[in-house]
């Protein structure tokens, strides 16, 4: 079953995932703070509304995935957000999350960049799982 990206079953079905990787348990094992991966609206592919998802990591397991609320965004400590090519390039792996964040095509909209830096080999496992959810492209990006 395909999971349209950025919605509340997509996250909880990257969670599942995230949570049976000891690769990403051991890499995250001191990571504490929510995040929020927003991806921006965009009419041409089909998505009239911004989404975001929210993930509760806490050292290295993700104890709630779920669709982002106006509170989420508000008050998590980490919020990335992208227009939705730059999101299909990363799940494509031709674009790699914590050096599109130095470039600043994936936006850092809360947070600290020096944090973030320490745990590349987390981002990489945070890719790695949600790219084993079978996943939904909005139809303008296929």
């Amino acid at each position: 079953m395909a999971y349209e990206a950025f919605t509340e079953e997509w996250a909880k079905e990257w969670a599942r995932h995230l949570n049976q990787n000891p690769n990403y348990r051991k890499v995250a094992s001191t990571w504490e703070w929510p995040l929020v991966l927003k991806v921006e609206k965009d009419e041409s592919v089909g998505l009239d509304e911004d989404r975001a998802i929210y993930l509760d990591l806490w050292h290295g397991e993700c104890r709630e995935a779920r669709a982002a609320t106006e509170e989420d965004l508000e008050k998590a400590p980490y919020v990335v957000s992208a227009d939705p090519y730059t999101w299909k390039l990363i799940f494509e792996r031709k674009l790699e999350p914590i050096s599109t964040l130095m470039r600043g095509r994936l936006k850092l909209v809360k947070g600290d960049m020096s944090t973030l830096s320490g745990y590349v080999m987390a981002a990489k496992y945070l890719l790695e799982d949600a790219l084993k959810v079978d996943t939904e492209i909005p139809e303008g990006l296929k």
